[in-house]
């Protein structure tokens, strides 16, 4: 079920699928929205539906964000999100929410996405926004961390003359004790997914918030669950054991105490 939900900022409603947690959970669940990955220009189904259909399989409601792309530029994606989060939390979607385990998942762009919302307030080009929402946890895929590891032609790209924005944009350089704790995962043959990962672990290791890292050795970017299910031209890849980072995170999810049983 895809509906259209408020971001208060103009015309354009983003628009979010919901993906129910499994009927085998009952009460409160705890519940993700989801950032697909497509560096701005494109929502992959495979980091999308493909993960919301594991959530839902493991108790958590899922609801994937269909934020805007360019030519919209920032604020807009960060709008949309911020709207996400707060539907999740207090929307009138019919779903029982722990509002205190709600959290975000993301790939690649749609990580930086997600990591934006785990900073809180981060760009001069905003309103001010004396509270922010934020995310109780983080599912990071490859996700961008700091805009100095990426090309600087693919950041121009998806700047144009917010340039100057660059570091404003780049979640771990804005990151405080607030930030929620994450499972962030790449592998070591994805240039821009390895280093980002490393950044985001060892930003998160300074401030002292928790996290679990996992770098496997074989896959390139943009793989999402790995596990050979396509959506359209993408989840064609087939890896079994980077497919285990799903296994992995559950586990964390469960150790962690966002995920409960029924």
């Amino acid at each position: 079920m895809a509906v259209a939900i408020s971001s208060n900022v103009d015309s354009i409603a983003p628009r979010v699928s919901i993906y129910p947690a499994d009927k085998a959970f009952v009460g409160p669940r705890p519940s993700v929205l989801i950032f697909p990955g497509g560096g701005f220009r494109e929502l992959t189904e495979h980091e999308g539906e493909g993960y919301a259909r594991w959530l839902s399989s493991i108790g958590c409601h899922a609801f994937v964000l269909e934020y805007r792309l360019l030519p919209h530029r920032f604020p807009a994606p960060l709008e949309d999100a911020r709207a996400g989060l707060e539907y999740v939390r207090h929307g009138d979607h019919g779903l029982s929410v722990d509002v205190n385990r709600v959290g975000v998942a993301g790939s690649s762009a749609g990580g930086q996405l997600a990591g934006l919302l785990m900073a809180g307030q981060v760009l001069s080009i905003e309103t001010k926004i004396d509270d922010p929402p934020r995310p109780d946890f983080a599912i990071l895929a490859y996700p961008l961390a700091d805009l100095d590891l990426i090309p600087v032609g693919a950041v121009e790209a998806l700047l144009g003359d917010l340039m100057p924005l660059k570091d404003e944009l780049s979640p771990v350089k804005h990151l405080d004790e607030r930030t929620c704790p994450a499972f962030v995962w790449a592998t070591a043959q994805d240039p821009p997914g390895f280093p980002n990962a490393l950044a985001w672990a060892e930003s998160l290791v300074r401030i002292g918030v928790p996290v679990e890292l996992h770098i496997y050795p074989h896959g390139s970017h943009g793989l999402g669950l790995a596990d050979g299910v396509e959506y359209g031209a993408h989840g064609r890849a087939h890896l079994p054991h980077t497919a285990t980072w799903t296994t992995a995170c559950e586990a964390w999810l469960k150790a962690e105490g966002f995920l409960t049983t029924p």
